[in-house]
């Protein structure tokens, strides 16, 4: 049986361990510190099922569970939301034009600060490529609710991108892929 577990337990670190690392940095601002709550999320995942429990999602119970370690770590009654500007050293746009992050960075301090924490969260898991199913059982909330915030996000995203100053939509975009760390492949619902 543990035979078995450990097995489940490394193809879902194989599978899906470098995003929840990148997940947990994006929150933590601390190398060291989301290494530490990756291993711990998938111990605690382990744990879990040796103990008999089935987990229905599994993606998405790795993310409710790393981020809810990393809100208790961090002292969730912080709500100030920031992106890290050395994520932008990854992106190919970023490495040819020196403004180009520093455009990314601000754009994507107004796109937190112009989305709740809620969907905030919402919308770094979905750029992270997570399901609405994956989402709702990461964020502990049901599916309708998951495309009522990422629908509640596009409006505000077209708002922006719309109202003065006028910003392209892909320079959105980008930011959101520096937020979550890869290209959004969000739609509206």
């Amino acid at each position: 049986m543990n035979d078995t577990i450990e097995q489940e337990v490394a193809d879902l670190h194989r599978e899906c361990g470098a995003d929840l690392f990148r997940y947990a940095a994006s929150l933590a601002d601390d190398a060291d510190a989301a290494r530490d709550a990756v291993q711990e999320t998938f111990l605690r995942y382990f744990i879990e099922r040796r103990y008999g429990r089935v987990i229905e999602c599994p993606r998405g119970w790795l993310y409710r569970v790393l981020r809810n370690y990393l809100l208790d770590r961090l002292k969730a009654g912080s709500t100030v939301r920031h992106a890290d500007p050395r994520l932008l050293e990854s992106l190919p746009a970023a490495r040819g034009n020196p403004e180009v992050p520093f455009r990314n960075s601000e754009i994507a301090r107004e796109i937190a600060g112009a989305l709740s924490p809620r969907e905030f969260d919402c919308l770094c898991l979905r750029a992270e490529g997570l399901s609405y199913l994956e989402i709702a059982a990461a964020l502990d909330i049901q599916p309708g609710t998951v495309a009522a915030l990422l629908a509640r996000v596009h409006q505000k995203l077209e708002r922006a991108a719309s109202s003065p100053p006028a910003r392209d939509f892909l320079e959105y975009a980008d930011a959101i892929r520096y937020l979550g760390g890869r290209k959004l492949t969000y739609t509206s619902p």
